[in-house]
């Protein structure tokens, strides 16, 4: 006689196997953090082993959705779109992260109207900041890049400047990238390098926005990553 092979058999064989996996999975995930490991801490892991990835090396990473661990220092800053709006004239500082060398990654930022805005990095005491500040500057001298230097809550002149008169400032967005490394600092915009100076006053601090001159900008994506 022959036998017929049920398919459903077959199918039913599979989803049992699936949920199997599935239940395995869980207990060794529910296992793992009980020991205080995470899933991300395994992969990061795998992907050092092969080679390494930046996304494995975040110190800080910022969306938005809730900005109850910034101080606005002065000035009026909202997330009702997700994003971090700053307008007119203030400076906001993250609570939760500080450090020595990292870089600074805004994933988004767009200058709707004014006449800048800037990144603090490596800054302290955010009621009257000491620290560093890279200036997107489209007032400043027809258009330019800088860095200043903060001190007490007062900015100094610049001890880097960009001039950049035919950049496009207003409207889009662009990406910023700071890299700090021990009294080495570097801007980029949209990947390309746009300012890099040295100073050694300040060697750790956090990070933080500001804005001037009925300045209208928006932020996203912020992440940090550390050497």
């Amino acid at each position: 006689m022959y036998q017929i092979k049920s398919h459903n058999a077959d199918g039913q064989g599979l989803i049992e196997y699936a949920l199997l996996i599935a239940l395995v999975s869980s207990v060794v995930i529910l296992s793992l953090s009980v020991m205080g490991i995470g899933v991300k801490d395994i992969y990061c892991g795998i992907v050092e082993n092969l080679g390494g990835s930046d996304v494995c090396r975040s110190a800080f990473a910022e969306d938005f959705s809730d900005i109850s661990d910034w101080v606005s220092s002065w000035g009026k800053w909202d997330n009702s779109n997700d994003e971090l709006c700053g307008s007119r004239w203030g400076g906001i500082f993250n609570e939760d992260f500080s450090g020595d060398d990292y870089t600074v990654n805004v994933g988004k930022a767009n200058l709707a109207q004014g006449k800048g805005y800037g990144v603090y990095f490596r800054t302290q005491d955010y009621k009257k900041p000491n620290g560093y500040i890279f200036q997107y500057d489209p007032g400043w001298g027809g258009g330019a890049f800088l860095f200043r230097k903060w001190v007490n809550g007062h900015e100094l002149s610049p001890f880097a400047v960009q001039r950049a008169p035919g950049f496009d400032w207003h409207g889009d967005d662009h990406n910023i990238q700071l890299v700090v490394e021990g009294d080495t600092f570097k801007a980029y915009v949209d990947g390309q390098e746009m300012l890099s100076a040295s100073d050694s006053t300040y060697s750790e601090g956090g990070v933080g926005f500001r804005v001037w001159d009925r300045t209208k900008v928006c932020f996203d994506d912020l992440s940090i990553t550390t050497p």
